[in-house]
């Protein structure tokens, strides 16, 4: 229904959770996908085993976005690999939790740069090759926390409410050639959140604050970013499109 057919799309944080089932969607869909990863390269070349089972091609990319150098590398580099960039998903975040005394400039440095910086040093890069396309479309992850807050966790609600704002001013800046939305999931089991999902008392509370009734899952997200990356949401950008089981309504 959402048609990718036929696109290269790079994503960012693709060899696990959210970014992993994106990747996979997509190549469900008959996108060619750039996996990229920071550290786990065995993860990456599993998702890559996976998307060519379905018929599509896929690559692995490795690089730390948070050095703009290696940002705009990566980029380049999937780029060139099928001399054409459609699509980009900022899916790549880390997410750090102690209380507002606990934080420290490590904490606080590592949050902002891997999830704010990082999108933007990629997004930037991967303008060039995205305004040769036809059907040129961004997708940055963000997050409940990007416009909800709770206790705990102020650098990760910071970058988050950060990209939110980043990702209406490019889809102004980018437009009318480029495409740019948001999905901010509410709380899905990944590996980012296992601490809190493996907490029986945190996974109810979060259950019975979520009026759907139940924690996401990554393949609750993954379609909806393939709908904005299709051309049936050409005329859709400047979206923070929440995807929460209705957590947000509390």
């Amino acid at each position: 229904m959402f048609d990718v057919r036929g696109s290269v799309v790079l994503v960012t944080g693709g060899s696990r959770g959210i970014g992993r089932a994106i990747a996979l969607e997509l190549a469900r869909g008959g996108a060619d996908v750039a996996v990229h990863f920071r550290a786990e390269s065995a993860r990456a070349a599993e998702v890559v085993r996976e998307a060519k089972a379905l018929g599509v091609d896929a690559r692995t990319f490795g690089a730390d976005l948070t050095d703009r150098e290696a940002a705009v590398g990566v980029v380049g580099a999937a780029g060139q690999w099928k001399g054409r960039l459609d699509g980009l998903v900022t899916s790549a975040g880390i997410y750090r939790g102690p209380s507002l005394e606990e934080v420290g400039a490590r904490e606080w440095e590592e949050t902002e740069r891997t999830d704010l910086e990082g999108t933007f040093w990629t997004v930037q890069a991967a303008a060039p090759f995205l305004r040769k396309s036809d059907r040129a479309a961004v997708v940055t992850i963000s997050s409940v926390l990007g416009a909800h807050a709770a206790v705990g966790g102020a650098p990760y609600q910071a970058a988050k409410g950060a990209v939110e704002q980043l990702t209406r001013a490019l889809a102004l800046e980018l437009a009318p050639s480029i495409r740019v939305n948001s999905v901010a999931p509410g709380f899905v089991r990944t590996d980012m959140n296992r601490a809190g999902h493996e907490d029986p008392v945190f996974r109810q509370k979060v259950a019975d604050a979520t009026p759907l009734g139940r924690w996401g899952e990554p393949d609750d997200i993954a379609p909806v970013v393939r709908y904005l990356l299709s051309r049936q949401a050409s005329w859709v950008t400047g979206i923070v499109l929440g995807v929460d089981g209705g957590i947000a309504l509390r």
